[in-house]
C-alpha cells in the first residue's frame, strides 16, 4: 500500500467519523403527537377525595377536551372516566351567573 492511498483512507475514515458524530449528537424533535393538527398536554397530580389514587389529565388543546385517567394503587388498575369539553363548561358557568 502506498503512502498516498493510506493518506486517502485516513482522510476518508476521518470524514466518516465526523459525519457519524454529527448524526448521533444532533438532537431530533420529539414526534409524540397524535396527528399533525392535534396538540396534547398532560397534567398529573393527586386526586382530592380518592385515597391511593393519582390522576393524569390529558388535554387536547385544539378541541379543549379533557380526559382524566386514574391509577388505583389498591387494585393496581388504570381507570378512565368520561372526558369533558372545557369550553362547554365555561359557557354553562357564564350563562348560570347572569
Amino acid at each position: 500500500m502506498t503512502y498516498r492511498s493510506l493518506t486517502v483512507l485516513i482522510v476518508f475514515n476521518a470524514a466518516l467519523l465526523v459525519a457519524l458524530v454529527g448524526v448521533v449528537l444532533t438532537p431530533k424533535p420529539a414526534q409524540a403527537q397524535f396527528g399533525a393538527s392535534a396538540k396534547y398536554t398532560m397534567i398529573s397530580g393527586a386526586v382530592t377525595g380518592r385515597s391511593g389514587q393519582d390522576a393524569v389529565y390529558i388535554v387536547d388543546l385544539t378541541s379543549s377536551r379533557v380526559a382524566p385517567v386514574f391509577y388505583n394503587a389498591s387494585s393496581k388498575k388504570i381507570e378512565y372516566f368520561g372526558g369533558r369539553v372545557i369550553i362547554d363548561d365555561i359557557a354553562r358557568l357564564s350563562n348560570d351567573g347572569r
